[in-house]
């Protein structure tokens, strides 16, 4: 007669250990600062184009691609080491964050990323401030100026 306890431990043991290795905690890659530009300009791209739900921009999309392309240059400057940035990080804190320069203040930061959004929509009007009287474009302005926040340094 065949006993079943040997096969009920090995099956236990190779329960454990599976188990063990799916809720170990994997170290985190550290994310280049590349990338960290590329998930900004992702989070902010896909919060001023909702419709998109997120999804991967396709060859076609050529407007959208450019859309972001822009963002990406108006943001890649504004990446800095969070060493640099936050004003008390974490012993041993790494990674990267948005951040003003040039003496710009947030307010001024946003107002640009608007500006290189809606211009990239509208490069016919580039350089031209949007005139008091089109309540159609000081609207779209203003919605996608609105999407533009993005808290840094754990705030």
């Amino acid at each position: 007669m065949l006993s079943i306890k040997p096969v009920s431990r090995l099956s236990i043991i190779c329960t454990i250990a599976i188990a063990l290795v799916v809720i170990s905690p994997n170290p985190a890659k550290a994310e280049s600062r590349e990338q960290a530009v590329d998930r900004l300009t992702d989070l902010l791209f896909y919060r001023v184009n909702p419709q998109l739900n997120n999804r991967k921009l396709q060859t076609g999309d050529r407007n959208y691609i450019t859309e972001w392309q822009k963002l990406r240059e108006a943001i890649d400057p504004r990446v800095k080491s969070v060493q640099e940035v936050c004003y008390r990080p974490e012993p041993g804190e790494t990674g990267w964050e948005f951040t003003t320069i040039n003496g710009q203040t947030y307010e001024q930061t946003y107002d640009r990323l608007a500006d290189t959004i809606f211009y990239s929509r509208h490069p016919q009007r580039t350089g031209q401030q949007i005139p008091k009287s089109d309540q159609i474009s000081i609207s779209e302005w203003s919605a996608i100026r609105r999407y533009m926040f993005i808290s840094n340094c754990g705030l």
